[in-house]
């Protein structure tokens, strides 16, 4: 599991060094102060090898373009000249760089039907490279576009290097039907307890669920099943963290704004099921909040209990956009509330 992370220039981060991770991991601190930046870092050093990582993850905050200023929006200050870098450690150490090239290309073409006309066209071509180490072996991958059409682009992968550390992120516009396959892995390793555990929080009468016509039907002790979308957005996440923490097993998960969708009185019950779900899984999970009622939730679920395997940091972001993260204690979390560190 991830001990540690380090990151020079993303986004709004100009430097950032956290460490002290354990199994599960709590972020808190106000709106804009960096959260949803760390949790991308550590999908992008999650997966060395994907150059396609980068948009994916302006994709998940609902930003689809892909020109050349476009890019640069992930380097701190719209500055591409100088990389990204991130390094993790866990049992091996991740280095990533991530750089923004450009290239120009004069094309010389001769309209064969008219010879009279000749035309010099400067052709255009960018993308991004990663340059990547595990425990100091060197890798590379890149990502091209051509700059008349910013959806056409090719990536070339480093064949010397497959990726094993398995990495879901959920954003708070999660995608429940992501979750489909990995239910049905669920109830052919006769797993759905894992489910019906935590559903439970939103409807205990549930007892079962099952698939048919791609949809997930769940007896809640009516006279027939009812979709699971008719319970709620609760209902769905629910599904869809329990879901994600399976499948990342021996891994990790990544979930930005935990209590979106949840009542405040679930939140205790919440952690003790995702809590129980990744040591079942030995899953590791990153997750953030600006909420009060998320950090009194794992205070109360995990507090003489769990303390062994849970931190909480709170995030601050200092003058010169260095990301600072203060670990608190479980006992002191009620500080920190106390003293407004959150603002709804």
């Amino acid at each position: 599991m991830f001990d540690k992370i380090e990151i020079e220039r993303f986004r709004g981060i100009k430097y950032a060094s956290i460490e002290g991770f354990k199994q599960i991991n709590l972020f808190f601190g106000k709106n804009n102060c960096g959260k949803s930046s760390l949790l991308e870092s550590l999908f992008l050093a999650s997966g060395l090898s994907n150059p396609l990582l980068p948009i994916h993850v302006n994709f998940m905050r609902g930003y689809s373009k892909a020109r050349l200023n476009d890019l640069k929006l992930d380097f701190y200050n719209l500055d591409s000249s100088q990389p990204i870098h991130i390094r993790m450690e866990n049992e091996e150490k991740r280095d990533l760089r991530i750089n923004l090239f450009e290239q120009n290309q004069n094309n010389v073409s001769l309209n064969a039907d008219d010879t009279n006309i000749l035309s010099n066209v400067a052709e255009e071509k960018y993308g991004l490279k990663f340059d990547f180490k595990i425990n100091d072996k060197h890798f590379e991958s890149q990502l091209r576009f051509d700059s008349a059409n910013s959806t056409d682009a090719t990536h070339s992968v480093s064949k010397q290097y497959v990726e094993s550390l398995r990495c879901t992120y959920l954003s708070p516009k999660y995608d429940f039907s992501a979750s489909i396959q990995g239910l049905k892995n669920i109830l052919q390793n006769k797993d759905e307890h894992f489910i019906v555990e935590g559903l439970k929080l939103i409807e205990p009468r549930v007892k079962d669920f099952i698939f048919t016509d791609k949809e997930m039907l769940v007896d809640v002790g009516l006279a027939k099943r009812i979709p699971v979308n008719m319970m709620g957005d609760g209902a769905r996440k629910i599904v869809s963290l329990l879901t994600a923490v399976y499948d990342c097993k021996d891994g990790a998960l990544l979930v930005d704004e935990i209590s979106n969708g949840f009542h405040y009185s679930v939140m205790c019950n919440l952690w003790k099921v995702l809590i129980n779900a990744a040591i079942r899984n030995n899953t590791q999970l990153f997750i953030t909040t600006h909420d009060t009622d998320s950090i009194k939730g794992l205070r109360d679920a995990a507090l003489n209990k769990f303390d062994n395997i849970v931190a909480a940091f709170k995030l601050l972001k200092t003058s010169d956009d260095e990301l600072k993260a203060y670990h608190y204690s479980l006992e002191s979390l009620d500080y920190s509330i106390n003293q407004e560190i959150e603002v709804r």
